[in-house]
């Protein structure tokens, strides 16, 4: 069984963080962008729509490619395609060039989420479990390494342009370390793509997997992207307090992650999502009601180890339970949580044009009991 780290392992922890830099870069930004553009909290909550638009449909592209030709040259143009959808963002002086920006990024993403997970399976295909949950904790990481970073450079009153030129920067580096790596040769499957595909989908049990995926994915995206949103409109208006916001979920996302890759050796996969789903219940149910900053903090705190394991654990239990060539299968389910991620922040937006922010916010305990429910199926399922 290979344990050993390699240079491989590195590149995909800091493509991961790439990833998240690229998500959350603008809702670290979105208030100075919303004012600089003009733009409403839907068109806000929009962007990540629009983010995730392209991302889909190169998820499904990606995965088929990927198969005939291998991963390492859509892994590498993955960054490279975020670090210019990045700086193209830094240039941008309308919606519509922002929108489309942001779908060049996408388009990065989508490479990067389709593929660097699977590579996880094909580097360490005995213990996937753990070494999913590690990777994806760099995700979280990401986030907190950038909201820390660019929330002070904006706190300093430097330029949101600026920020996304630094991010930028990041993933054309990422694309470099990869191009230099040596990437594992996967396990052959003759079987065609289209048909693939049509088999998972046709798999009652695929769409229990595809629905949690969805749910948890959403939770996520909803903290990430309106939480210094949520800062700046109730709790205090200094671009420093929402960053750390950002900050303090994904460090317990990130550590929850951690904690998970250690739990998964000593529990059920299942137990560990369903604790999980019933503390995201409770802590966020209280988040509308927070009428100041640190208790905002400390309910952000639990919601982060809440939200943490849901993702790559999802990825095992459906690697683990469906027999399935595992990069296309990886590839159709980061379909449901990329479309969770971008669908769900966008419904918030729309409630909080309507109702207020608070009001999107209750959104996120129906999506953390919806997973209660699917958990509970697939139990009886198994």
């Amino acid at each position: 069984m290979k344990t050993e780290l390699t240079r491989l392992d590195l590149a995909c922890w800091g493509g991961f963080m790439m990833f998240a830099t690229s998500g959350v870069v603008t809702p670290i930004c979105l208030p100075e962008i919303s004012r600089a553009l003009s733009i409403s909290l839907s068109e806000s909550g929009g962007l990540e729509t629009a983010r995730t638009c392209l991302l889909l449909v190169v998820l499904i592209l990606s995965g088929i490619l990927a198969r005939k030709w291998g991963k390492k040259h859509f892994v590498i143009w993955g960054q490279y395609l975020l670090a210019i959808g990045l700086l193209m963002i830094s240039y941008a002086d309308s919606y519509p060039l922002l929108i489309l920006s942001l779908m060049v990024t996408g388009i990065g993403g989508g490479f990067t989420e389709a593929l660097i997970n699977p590579l996880v399976i094909d580097i360490h295909p005995k213990d996937s479990g753990k070494y999913l949950n590690i990777t994806n904790a760099f995700y979280p990481v990401g986030v907190m390494v950038s909201a820390l970073l660019f929330g002070e450079l904006l706190t300093l009153g430097y330029s949101w342009r600026l920020v996304f030129r630094i991010a930028a920067a990041g993933a054309l580096f990422m694309g470099v370390l990869f191009h230099l790596s040596r990437f594992p040769i996967p396990v052959a499957d003759q079987q065609s793509s289209k048909h693939l595909i049509a088999q998972i989908l046709k798999t009652p049990k695929f769409w229990l997997f595809a629905i949690a995926i969805f749910l948890g994915a959403g939770v996520e995206a909803a903290f990430t992207f309106w939480s210094r949103s949520y800062v700046e409109t109730y709790l205090q208006d200094m671009p420093r307090a929402g960053a750390i916001a950002v900050v303090l979920f994904a460090i317990t996302m990130a550590l929850g992650r951690l904690l998970s890759a250690k739990l998964s050796q000593m529990i059920r996969l299942k137990t560990l999502m369903l604790g999980s789903a019933i503390l995201g219940v409770v802590v966020s149910s209280g988040i509308p009601f927070s009428e100041n900053l640190i208790g905002f903090y400390i309910l952000l705190l639990f919601a982060g180890f809440a939200t943490a394991c849901f993702w790559p654990t999802i990825l095992a239990e459906a690697a683990e339970h469906l027999s399935f060539d595992t990069t296309m299968l990886f590839v159709v389910l980061a379909c449901f949580g990329i479309a969770g991620f971008g669908l769900i922040p966008y419904i918030m937006g729309v409630i909080g044009d309507s109702a207020g922010l608070k009001a999107g916010f209750s959104v996120i305990p129906g999506l953390f009991i919806g997973l209660i429910v699917v958990l509970a199926f697939t139990e009886r399922r198994a």
